[in-house]
């Protein structure tokens, strides 16, 4: 574990039953990374902050071009974003820090692989890209032992990181962790701005004896929504709540609490999120905001999957 990830605060859920299956899919996977600033950190004022929030697939999604076009101004009508975050769920580690040994099978999924030329892990992120980097694995990822994997979300940035959360959320079929953490600048105009940021991936429990996975998933939103109001006291902090919720159409009830309790969000996405075997397609993703001190939050799908399965999704904060 690096020394920083000490000061990572954790939330889980209190009862006994839910903490005993968390633990053992915790043994499973490697320690939470944490570096809290870039390789170089830049102090330039910034009157708008571009992020974008992705299911990259285990490897799938080509992160490093993503990240070539953000810095060419090709996602963004031919302006470069050399300030920029990224949100990724089924980020991916290879690494001998995982457990090489298990004890048990019973908390180990499938590994996810995609078919084409794999893409770097989250390690490569901090070492090629010099980002900093919150990562929390919520899974192993397949149960071999001569690929020591696990994979979760990361929340990557050429912002330095503060205030990191993680929050466990109740468990359904498979453990998922949620990431928080607060960016802040000022404008060119000497205002300062505070972003919170929260990076979730819901289950896909299909939970037949506990009311279905609309109920699953509403239980680990309601479970989301509390531990982050503990951490959102501002009201002039902005709130992004975004990534993949495995949600299928807007009257899901995760969905509208989610848009109860964050009343600025932008106008839901209407094309595909996501697009499976056989033409199968979903808008799975989403985007949640409390405005609190900016001018405007907008965002939008990009045109292409990049190699994952998934469209990411680009947001634009003005302050």
């Amino acid at each position: 574990m690096v020394p920083s990830a000490a000061r990572v605060a954790w939330w889980s859920p209190s009862d006994a039953a839910s903490a005993k299956k968390l633990a053992r899919w915790c043994e499973t996977v490697g320690p939470v990374v944490f570096h809290a600033e870039p390789a170089q950190v830049s102090h330039v004022p910034l009157d708008r902050l571009v992020l974008i929030s992705w299911n990259v697939h285990v490897g799938g999604g080509d992160v490093h071009d993503v990240i070539r076009r953000l810095r060419s101004g090709e996602l963004t009508g031919g302006e470069p974003i050399d300030q920029f975050v990224l949100l990724l769920q089924e980020a991916y580690r290879r690494d001998d820090a995982i457990p090489a040994r298990l004890i048990r099978s019973d908390s180990v999924p499938g590994r996810i692989a995609p078919t084409h030329t794999r893409e770097a892990d989250v390690g490569h992120l901090r070492r090629d890209d010099g980002l900093a980097v919150l990562y929390a694995p919520s899974m192993r990822n397949g149960i071999v032992d001569i690929n020591r994997e696990d994979r979760g979300n990361a929340i990557v940035s050429t912002i330095p990181l503060e205030d990191p959360l993680l929050v466990e959320l109740p468990i359904e079929r498979q453990r998922r962790v949620v990431i928080a953490t607060t960016l802040t600048g000022v404008t060119t105009t000497g205002a300062e701005w505070r972003v919170r940021l929260a990076d979730v991936h819901l289950d896909t429990a299909l939970a037949l004896t506990s009311g279905g996975p609309f109920a699953a998933r509403r239980r680990q939103t309601e479970a989301l929504i509390g531990a982050l109001s503990e951490s959102h006291t501002s009201t002039a902090e902005t709130l992004i709540v975004a990534g993949d919720f495995n949600t299928w159409g807007g009257r899901e009830p995760a969905i509208q609490l989610l848009d109860r309790a964050y009343p600025d969000t932008p106008k839901a996405i209407d094309e595909p999120t996501w697009r499976g075997p056989l033409g199968i397609h979903a808008t799975l993703d989403h985007v949640f905001t409390t405005r609190g001190a900016a001018r405007s939050i907008d965002v939008r799908r990009l045109p292409s999957r990049f190699g994952s399965d998934h469209y990411p999704l680009l947001l634009t904060i003005r302050f």
